[in-house]
């Protein structure tokens, strides 16, 4: 899936939030705006790639990936690591997208919800691109915010 459409805005989309954190620098890359609910810059970052990471390569592919979301908001470091270990995480997605069919059925339905989507590779890889998009924004908003930029 990799050569789709759909695994080309996948990338695409983790491509574009890879940059805005690649401008960032090291102090504000790790600063919560003060608003309830908020995360900086990096640990949204860092949530993402664990999120495509476990819906394609744990879910679809059945391929263990020890995330352990409950850590990603906790998350602090520094702009290059972030970086290096995004670009790894992209690397792994286009062999992992090239191995599946769109009609593929997942390894595992074990955090499967009552959802529409969750019965194909490309019911879970639009559920991705959904959650790349949503958190594109509250990058966006984050980086503006912490630089000032916000009106």
């Amino acid at each position: 899936m990799e050569r789709s459409v759909l695994g080309q805005f996948v990338i695409a989309k983790l491509d574009e939030m890879i940059d805005v954190v690649a401008g960032m620098d090291a102090t504000d890359v790790n600063v919560v705006p003060a608003l309830p609910g908020a995360n900086s810059a990096y640990q949204i970052l860092y949530h993402c790639l664990g999120m495509a990471a476990q819906w394609t390569r744990e879910d679809v592919l059945g391929l263990p990936t020890g995330r352990d979301r409950s850590v990603e908001f906790q998350q602090a470091g520094d702009v290059d690591g972030l970086i290096v270990q995004a670009r790894a995480v992209r690397a792994q997605l286009l062999v992992d997208l090239a191995s599946m069919r769109h009609d593929q059925a997942p390894s595992s339905l074990a955090r499967a919800r009552d959802t529409f989507w969750v019965g194909s590779a490309e019911g879970i890889l639009l559920h991705v691109l959904e959650e790349l998009c949503q958190h594109f924004g509250h990058l966006e908003i984050t980086r503006d915010l912490v630089a000032g930029k916000a009106a």
